[in-house]
């Protein structure tokens, strides 16, 4: 009779080349596809902090774009910038969901602009976006400048930082963004 322990240098051999291939036990493959290419990770998470009215954001998923070091520089008011982790980044986010009633009109972030550099395991990314509610429909929004820059580990993409600022009429996006 076989021990159970007999079976551990299998699970480990499929642990290891699960990993290696970019897969995460737990995640559906097509949710795992996002995760596979510094594009595709940037694009899925614009679209993971977007939501319909009456459904907000799924936080877990988001969770999963970064790594749990992650910082994250941003405008927090016309005059002052300032550095979150990625709990603080949440519950930033959640707080403007309550205070501009987002989660009665929806609201989206739409990627106008990508410009990927990508050497070796790492990646550099500008994206040009659109913010807007949903609700009323034609709303304008504002236009941010975010600066993601991305590492490939354990076989998939993590976003390591991101620094965001918001177009003003004293902050014109830089002309090779525009």
């Amino acid at each position: 009779m076989k021990s159970r322990n007999a079976f551990y240098p299998l699970g480990l051999a499929l642990f290891m080349a699960f990993s290696a291939s970019g897969f995460t036990p737990g995640l559906a493959r097509s949710e795992q596809e996002v995760f596979l290419s510094p594009e595709s990770l940037v694009r899925g998470l614009y679209a993971a902090v977007s939501f319909d009215p009456g459904k907000p954001a799924d936080w877990n998923h988001v969770r999963k774009f970064f790594f749990p070091e992650a910082v994250f520089g941003v405008r927090k008011t016309r005059m002052s910038m300032e550095v979150l982790n990625l709990d603080g980044f949440i519950q930033w986010f959640e707080d403007d969901v309550k205070k501009f009633k987002m989660d009665e009109k929806g609201f989206e972030e739409i990627v106008e602009k990508l410009k990927m550099t990508v050497f070796g395991d790492t990646a550099q990314c500008f994206v040009v976006y659109r913010a807007r509610l949903k609700s009323p429909p034609g709303a304008q929004g504002q236009i941010g400048l975010d600066s993601w820059a991305l590492m490939k580990k354990e076989g998939r993409w993590w976003v390591v930082s991101v620094t965001n600022e918001i177009v003003a009429p004293q902050r014109a996006l830089p002309e090779e963004l525009k």
